[in-house]
């Protein structure tokens, strides 16, 4: 496995698509959590004044 930095917006953004491996999967999220993230996303986008915002990790695989 090799980590790597990288901007969210070329994950969702782009065109290549990944498959979350099957180990990640028990870790879902509610609705709720994923209101909580939606709103913090809306509210970096609104700001004059553009920020970072760390996601954390997230393991991915390219779908082949």
């Amino acid at each position: 496995m090799q980590a790597n930095q990288t901007d969210i917006q070329k994950i969702l953004g782009g065109v290549q698509q990944y498959v979350i491996p099957l180990f990640q999967r028990p870790y879902s999220w509610e609705k709720r959590q994923w209101n909580i993230l939606w709103q913090d996303l809306l509210e970096l986008c609104e700001e004059e004044r553009s920020r970072n915002h760390f996601m954390g990790s997230l393991v991915t695989m390219p779908a082949h």
